[in-house]
């Protein structure tokens, strides 16, 4: 099915049915807001940038953090 990610500023990244508009599973870890959002081309992967300065990567189908990217000194988005 059709999906589409969104970030939010309560900190959340969110996975939808893009048909449905059904949520589909609730991606928590980032601090502060989230802004820029996209899934990989093959859409097995979520990235996140966050204004808690990091960058995240989340399995798309389970919803586990696979890696968290810090280095940025200010808001990423």
């Amino acid at each position: 099915s059709k999906q589409v990610v969104s970030g939010s500023n309560d900190t959340s990244v969110c996975i939808w049915d893009a048909l449905t508009g059904d949520l589909i599973k609730e991606l928590n870890g980032h601090t502060d807001s989230v802004g820029p959002v996209a899934f990989s081309p093959d859409g097995k992967q979520v990235v996140s940038g966050s204004a808690d300065r990091s960058v995240r990567i989340w399995d798309a189908l389970t919803g586990d953090l696979i890696k968290e990217l810090n280095g940025h000194t200010d808001s990423v988005g």
